[in-house]
Order: structure tokens, then sequence, then C-alpha cells
């Protein structure tokens, strides 16, 4: 082989490898930006299962006062006008993690939640009295206990639940939640659990109202003297 031939098969060695090396780089940078991009969609979905689900909680809680404690049987009757003459809900909303944007019910009776020390659950209907579930706070966040129940250091922990997970349209309807087998990136009703937001009028409180004639300091409130 002549000394031009060894050159011209080095530089088709790096050549090759310079190739390899850019296939490297090329593959890592679109790992780099593709899982971003699957992180801020998720994200995206949970702020959104969030508004869906809270303006339907509103809706029911509103349906409810209406129809003396009654829930409705079907969700399509939140569309229908209230006593103040406006829809109960805008329309119906989807669940956005689910393909069909169906949702699951929550359906009268209750449901016990056992949490094993390996960090698997089991969830089974009835259990007693349910626990008080904390209210989600502003932001999405929710703050106070767990509302879990259990001693200290037991292997078991349980948490009861107003409501079946097993609803169906023609039962009533105390809310709906979305099945979900990914972490939550946020924390809601306490749970990184996006399984376990459940959104209900039994476990949500409703949001004070607001204010449209706030207090100016110095100012004499109406009725004052």
């Amino acid at each position: 082989m002549t000394d031009r031939q060894n050159i011209q098969s080095g530089e088709k060695g790096a050549t090759f490898l310079t190739i390899l090396v850019l296939l490297f780089l090329l593959a890592v940078f679109l790992l780099w930006a593709v899982q971003p991009a699957s992180t801020v969609m998720q994200r995206e979905k949970e702020a959104e299962l969030i508004f869906r689900g809270e303006q339907i909680c509103e809706a029911l809680r509103n349906y409810q006062k209406d129809h003396g404690g009654a829930f409705p049987s079907e969700l399509k009757e939140l569309l229908k006008k209230s006593q103040k003459n406006v829809p109960y809900l805008r329309r119906l909303y989807r669940n956005p993690f689910d393909p069909e944007g169906k949702w699951c019910y929550l359906a009268p009776g209750t449901t016990s939640i056992k949490y094993k020390e390996d960090g698997s659950k089991e969830i089974l209907p009835g259990g007693g009295v349910a626990d008080k579930i904390p209210p989600p706070a502003q932001g999405g966040q929710t703050q106070g206990n767990s509302g879990i129940s259990g001693q200290p250091g037991s292997q078991m922990q349980v948490k009861v639940l107003p409501f079946k997970l097993d609803g169906k349209e023609g039962m009533p309807i105390l809310g709906v939640y979305a099945k979900c087998d990914k972490p939550a990136f946020r924390k809601y009703m306490d749970s990184n659990e996006i399984s376990e937001w459940y959104f209900s009028p039994l476990v949500i409180q409703p949001k004070p109202p607001i204010n449209l004639n706030p207090v100016v300091p110095g100012q004499q409130q109406p009725g004052g003297t």
C-alpha cells in the first residue's frame, strides 16, 4: 500500500469516526430536548386537570344546593341553568388524561385505601367514617396533615374516603377524578398521585367570595358611625 493510499484510508477512518461522534451528540441532544417537552406537556395537563376538575366540583356544589342536597346522575345535567339563571357548568370539560376525555365518577359510599410500608396500597369499598381531607390551597398545593389514620410506626395506614371510586352514569355523581399511573410533578389534595386528586364538594371546600369593594384604610365602612 502506498503512502497516498494510507493517507486516504486514514482520512476515511477519521471521517467515519467524526460521523459517529456527531450522531452520538445528536442523539444526546434529542434525548435532552424530548424529555423536557414531555415534562412540560404533563405539567400543562396537570394544571388543566385541576382547573377543569374544580370547575366541575363547584358546579356540583351549586347543583346540590338547588336540588335539596341531591347530586346529578349525568354530568350533562350541569349544563342546565341554575336558580340564578346561569348554567352550573359552561361546558362539559374533558378529562385531559384520558384519550376519550372520559372522567371516572365518585359514587355514594366509602372507600378504604390501605397504605403499606413497601409503598403499595390496597383499595377496598367501605371502611367506616371518612377522614377529613385537606382542601387545596392556592397554586394547586395543599397544606395540613395527610388525612391518613393509623398509629405512628404501624405497618399499615388507612385513609377512608367519603365516596366510592366505581361510580357510573345513572348513579348520583358526587365528583370526578382521573386514573393515571404517572406520578405528578405537583402536590394537590396532599397527594403526588394524580389518581388521588378527587374533585368533589365532599372534600374540596368552597372558595371564599371575592370582595369587589375592598375597604380602604381610613375609609368608613357602610353602616358605620
